[in-house]
């Protein structure tokens, strides 16, 4: 597994079922239909067997046309993966976006931690999917893979950007001053600022990247199974880092363990 550049951000793809037209004609939705036929099969290769078995000629097959009808839809199989990776981030950002909004406005911690563990159930039970999207590039993406990394670096960056800039601005907490970053750092972190959006401070935005990187790098010890079988329940684990990071930000007596978890010694504020 490689680590994915997060500060690369392109501009993003129309999608084929994007602008709903008034009245489209038949034509057009049969290519349409054809156009979700094609992603869902390829979903499905994924699914079951990993994109490294995703060629055009299974696509072909499952659906029903030849291999060089497809062509008539997508510009290669790169450009089916990058459609069908857009259906599955677009599947996943919603699951987090709801899981935020049944949160108060005002419980910070949990609308922070509430959409990190969405995101490790969706990853345990969605593994090649995640493997597709956060994991090292594959010869069936090819150079959509950048396309691929830079959608998902955009939607994580809206939805935890969004509730990392409405902290900040209520409860502002201890950062790095920009003038101990180094001066790399500085110019990177103030790219991904511009390219994402996410309005604030330098040393706020390493915090929130931090925090990032401590889910992604848990999630992805369990997808890909690295302490297996020698710890085989990673929730505590999980949720000591969920406590850990809110307690960066000044949430630590705000964080509460979920059901499972009650009575096995978290408490309000230990990492305070």
């Amino acid at each position: 597994m490689r680590a994915v550049n997060v500060f690369v951000v392109l501009p993003e793809r129309p999608r084929e079922d994007d602008g709903a037209m008034p009245a489209p004609t038949r034509r057009e939705r049969l290519r349409r239909q054809m156009s979700r036929d094609v992603r869902a099969a390829a979903r499905e290769v994924i699914t079951r067997q990993g994109v490294e078995a995703l060629t055009l000629a299974e696509i072909a097959r499952r659906v029903g046309v030849t291999p060089a009808a497809l062509y008539r839809h997508f510009d290669d199989l790169g450009d089916i993966v990058r459609h069908t990776a857009q259906d599955i981030v677009a599947e996943l950002t919603e699951q987090l976006r709801e899981a935020i909004e049944k949160e108060r406005e005002t419980d910070f911690a949990a609308r922070l931690i509430a959409p990190c563990r969405v995101f490790r159930r969706w990853a345990l039970t969605h593994r090649q999917e995640f493997r597709l999207l956060f994991g090292t590039p594959t010869v069936a993406a090819g150079v959509a893979h950048t396309d691929v990394t830079a959608q998902w670096v955009r939607e994580l960056a809206t939805l935890w950007g969004a509730e990392h800039m409405r902290l900040w601005a209520a409860r502002p907490y201890p950062i790095l001053a920009d003038e101990d970053l180094t001066p790399l750092m500085r110019r990177q972190i103030a790219d991904y600022r511009a390219a994402t959006g996410v309005r604030m401070p330098l040393g706020a935005l390493i915090v929130m990247l931090s925090c990032w990187r401590t889910l992604y790098g848990q999630v992805a010890l369990e997808v890909f199974a690295h302490l297996t079988p020698l710890i085989t329940d990673q929730e505590p684990i999980f949720e000591l880092l969920m406590l850990e990071s809110v307690s960066r930000m000044g949430l630590g007596a705000d964080y509460r363990p979920p059901e499972s978890l009650r009575g096995w010694g978290y408490r309000p504020g230990m990492y305070s």
